[in-house]
């Protein structure tokens, strides 16, 4: 059976894998957050869940929808890294035109679909403001090419 230490263990890495608050989860948990933060307190101020938060807890974590959150979080955080290596990839061929000269770049121009470049582009612009970045997706028609047909 799994010990107290290791089920707020588990609370405690949820809550931090979703960046939410101490209040954040205590209002999930529907529970007073002087509870809840006393559970994560060391010494004295420290306090154990009750056995009635404890089935609440595990009840909580074992919920239908927090195994997918778990997935979804992981997920981005995985497929953001990849962007950042593939920045710095881009970020260094691109170096490599602009410090060539005239014929260089005439080679990208005409290899490389400019709809392509201007969809990405917005779209790494977009993405960073949710509210924006739904009137985008809503607007726009351009759909990546470059490899279609390939």
């Amino acid at each position: 059976m799994e010990t107290i230490e290791s089920v707020l263990s588990t609370l405690d890495k949820y809550a931090k894998e979703l960046g939410i608050s101490r209040k954040e989860l205590a209002n999930r948990l529907e529970t007073p957050y002087s509870t809840v933060k006393h559970w994560f307190q060391q010494g004295r101020s420290a306090r154990k869940p009750s056995e009635v938060n404890l089935i609440k807890i595990r009840a909580f974590l074992k919920g239908k929808e927090e195994p997918q959150v778990y997935r979804q979080v992981k997920d981005a955080r995985r497929r953001t890294e990849k962007i950042k290596y593939l920045l710095l990839l881009l970020e260094d061929e691109l170096r490599w035109f602009r410090d060539n000269g005239p014929d260089a770049r005439e080679i990208f121009r005409k290899e490389l679909n400019a709809s392509d470049i201007g969809y990405i582009s917005s779209l790494l612009t977009m993405i960073r403001e949710e509210d924006k970045f739904e009137r985008w997706r809503t607007l726009t028609t351009i759909q990546f090419q470059s490899f279609k047909g390939r």
